[in-house]
């Protein structure tokens, strides 16, 4: 494993659980490499990814995007991945170049992607379990890719190396975006001495998540797809005066909103809305 962190303890830990040994990490600082191998039985510290991959038929490479390339060339450099040898990242946004010297060398290449997230302080295998994975793979190495994807837990899907970019666009706005409205929503309900808001949030979030899963933007609902521009306005007002530092938050993501419902919208509708949103400050009102 070449990266101590959060994603490569997980997938560590549920290596190990699906009969694998992980035999060395290397990467990160060494108290990271200690609290890995505290976490998973049998693994050894090493300074340098090549010490790390030179006993191994699997290397896993769960760096920071910006690494991988460069860890790879040092495998291949040191003669530590060749013929006989697989090699995976998990980099969401990136294919298969990355990898292009190990295939060179011989060795089996795949970029697999799980659709999740791993947050701080948890590396519980169990958080990967039906997750889908994107699987981007040369045909001869489809199958072991897929496979690995199984013993993780996870569901592979294929996704072809031209297409790593835009997948890896829709995901991160599916989840930090989504997660950014839903923390702009919290600090609003606070500010409405609200003194739970997930007992709000939670029910709706998921119920509004769902249904766009199901039905796409026309599940979208509210005031801007009914073209209620004067409840815009009035939310604006509200918050340009009393948290203003809030407001263009609001804006730039009602504009977000109104571009995926403008079809469903009369062209004056989606006017109003937009001129109510270009509007700044508490100079608005109606």
């Amino acid at each position: 494993m070449i990266g101590p962190g959060r994603v490569g303890t997980t997938l560590a830990a549920a290596l190990t659980r699906a009969g694998h040994r992980v035999v060395a990490v290397a990467g990160g600082s060494p108290d990271a490499r200690a609290r890995f191998t505290a976490a998973i039985a049998g693994a050894r510290p090493a300074d340098a990814a090549a010490d790390a991959a030179r006993d191994a038929d699997l290397v896993l490479v769960t760096t920071p995007d910006d690494a991988i390339e460069a860890v790879v060339t040092d495998l291949v450099v040191a003669d530590t991945v060749g013929e006989g040898d697989l090699v995976v990242h998990v980099a969401g946004a990136l294919g298969l170049a990355p990898l292009r010297r190990a295939a060179l060398a011989g060795a089996g290449v795949a970029a697999c992607h799980p659709a999740q997230t791993f947050p701080a302080g948890v590396s519980d295998p169990e958080a990967i379990v039906g997750v889908a994975w994107a699987v981007t793979a040369a045909p001869a190495d489809r199958s072991w890719a897929r496979e690995l994807v199984v013993q993780l837990g996870g569901d592979p899907h294929d996704v072809a190396d031209g297409d790593r970019g835009m997948y890896h666009a829709a995901l991160t706005i599916g989840s930090n975006a989504v997660a950014a409205a839903t923390a702009l929503a919290r600090q609003l309900l606070l500010g409405a001495r609200v003194a739970e808001p997930a007992a709000f949030l939670g029910p709706l979030v998921a119920a509004s998540t769902a249904n766009v899963l199901r039905d796409g933007a026309s599940a979208i609902t509210g005031p801007v797809s009914r073209g209620d521009v004067g409840t815009v306005a009035a939310h604006l007002a509200i918050l340009d005066r009393d948290v203003p530092h809030l407001a263009d938050d609001y804006r730039w993501l009602t504009r977000v909103i109104l571009d995926q419902v403008r079809p469903a919208l009369s062209p004056a509708e989606a006017a109003s809305i937009a001129a109510a949103l270009d509007r700044e400050g508490p100079a608005w009102t109606g």
